[in-house]
């Protein structure tokens, strides 16, 4: 098992107990972003299977009532618990990696309370 799954495994269970009556919501935004964390970090120069898809889903989560604050906020958490060092030229790529609107923010200083 890889450094980054275990990480990442832990990211999961941490959150899940972190952020009160969110816990499922966030950790199907962490399961969906999952695949794309190694491309996002630079560790693969391409994403991984199943990112796009996962995109896909958080497209349609993004559509509900204040879906994309949330997923804003779960992926800032995500980042803050891991020190996650999102590499900005990567996530502007990755709408073009996977040929997907990402319809949720996402950047290397995530502010939700903006």
């Amino acid at each position: 098992m890889s450094l980054l799954t275990v990480c990442i495994t832990f990211f999961v269970l941490i959150l899940g107990s972190a952020v009160a009556g969110k816990s499922t919501y966030c950790s199907k935004v962490a399961n969906y972003l999952f695949p794309c964390i190694t491309y996002l970090v630079e560790f693969e120069p391409k994403p991984a299977e199943g990112c796009c898809g996962g995109l896909e889903q958080l497209n349609k989560m993004a559509k509900e009532k204040k879906g994309k604050k949330n997923i804003c906020q779960c992926i800032e958490d995500m980042a803050y618990v891991m020190n996650l060092p999102f590499i900005a030229s990567r996530i502007q790529s990755l709408h073009e990696e996977c040929h997907i609107h990402v319809s949720f923010p996402v950047s290397v200083s995530m502010n939700c309370s903006r």
